[in-house]
């Protein structure tokens, strides 16, 4: 029952994190608990078949677990691992991901061998004077003043943030704050999300002459009550409305809407991974669909024939066009359309097809085309193992389906990112 002091030992990891918690036929999920540890568990919460708990007392120690490095750790919803050595959280990521993607083999987790302060986008909401995390399965915000995983650059911005804003009359209208920085965070791009226009000026000048990297600042409208955090209208404040970086001598843009992989380092993996697998030639013609701002597009351009990029959001579609200009690379073109339908006529000619769905992965319809369309090859980039392996079940009849190459692009977290290739049968 609710409150119960239990001894349990840990015999499985949950795919959020979680230790999988067992005391005779009772199933307990028990936060920051590792396999193979025995506590005294308190029972939070009852279900029907398992229960919630946290650790009361803990008995026996996992000589894999470390004293956590952040004070906020388990209270905002950023990090899962912080109480676990790197290299075992590598060995528990594959454990997990291979429980999910059975019957799939599951390689070595590809590590980052820095693995602190190496995100280049945050997006911080903002409320009630609050700035900070949303704690986890919650909308409760947790403040901080370091964190280890965004950069150092962006941890003094935010700070400077908190104390400016409490002198700003306008504060209660703004939603979010969002900021970007490219790789050797020589540009920085400030994003404030607000319900309405404000008047910022005193805050950019305070804070561009502070931060002398900041060359771009952009007010985004979001009227909307829902969970999207950015709107429609766009308004540059300061600067340019991008940021550039570069990668493997490609420089790219980056505006606010589009996407960009958040770990640089492990991006370069990542992309060198999609490429070898791939098997591209200089005779291959390439559709990469979710493309974003043409990141992989561009890459995949040095080695192959032809490259064509989808992708829906037209900030990005536009960085993508002009990061081809820019760059003078002529055998790529970018198509602004969904991805997830109507993608038979650019299926139909194409040797290899690269898809980088979101989370909620690949539709019925596109998994139908790119069967029906006999597709060579395709290379799966995934962000969600759950529907990777929904996914890859409704290809398996068709196609030859290959190892699953994880690439740990978001340290101390449960998240990893996974590649995999698919041959027609």
């Amino acid at each position: 029952m609710k409150n119960d002091i239990v001894r349990c030992e840990c015999v499985d990891m949950a795919i959020d994190g979680s230790g999988i918690a067992k005391c005779g036929d009772l199933v307990v999920f028990v936060k920051e608990m590792i396999k193979g540890e025995i506590a005294n568990v308190r029972i939070t919460k009852e279900k029907k078949s398992y229960s919630y708990g946290i650790i009361d007392e803990l008995i026996e120690a996992s000589p894999e677990r470390v004293a956590s490095d952040c004070p906020i750790a388990y209270k905002c919803g950023g990090c899962d691992f912080r109480h676990i050595s790197y290299d075992y959280q590598l060995k528990l990521k594959k454990e997990i991901l291979t429980n999910i993607l059975k019957p799939f083999e599951v390689l070595d987790i590809v590590p980052d061998e820095v693995h602190y302060y190496y995100r280049n986008k945050v997006q911080i909401p903002y409320r009630d004077a609050k700035m900070g995390f949303y704690r986890k399965y919650s909308n409760d915000i947790v403040e901080f003043d370091d964190c280890l995983i965004e950069s150092r650059t962006a941890n003094q911005i935010i700070k400077d943030l908190k104390e400016l804003l409490k002198e700003y009359p306008q504060a209660e209208k703004i939603r979010h704050i969002l900021i970007k920085q490219n790789h050797t965070q020589d540009e920085t791009m400030l994003g404030f999300i607000a319900y309405e226009k404000i008047d910022q000026t005193e805050i950019i000048n305070t804070l561009v002459k502070k931060y002398p990297s900041i060359c771009s600042v952009i007010l985004n409208i979001n009227e909307k009550e829902t969970n999207v955090i950015l709107g429609e209208e766009e308004i540059l404040l300061y600067g340019k409305p991008y940021i550039m970086d570069e990668f493997y001598g490609i420089s790219v843009k980056v505006s606010l809407k589009s996407f960009y992989q958040v770990n640089y380092r492990q991006m370069l993996k990542l992309y060198e991974l999609i490429r070898e697998l791939s098997g591209c030639n200089e005779n291959s013609r390439v559709l990469d669909l979710y493309c974003g701002i043409g990141t992989i597009s561009l890459f995949m351009a040095k080695s192959a024939r032809q490259v064509t990029g989808v992708e829906i959001v037209k900030e990005a579609v536009l960085n993508a066009v002009d990061n081809a200009l820019n760059n003078g690379i002529g055998n790529v073109d970018f198509v602004l359309a969904d991805a997830s339908k109507g993608m038979d006529h650019y299926l139909k000619d194409k040797d290899i097809v690269i898809v980088d769905p979101p989370r909620k992965g690949l539709s019925n319809e596109l998994i139908d085309s790119l069967i029906q369309n006999k597709t060579e090859r395709i290379v799966y980039v995934s962000c969600n193992p759950q529907t990777l392996a929904r996914d890859l079940k409704l290809f398996e009849k068709d196609y030859h389906i290959s190892e699953i190459h994880p690439v740990d692009m978001f340290p101390y977290t449960i998240h990893c990112e996974c590649v995999v290739r698919l041959d027609k049968k």
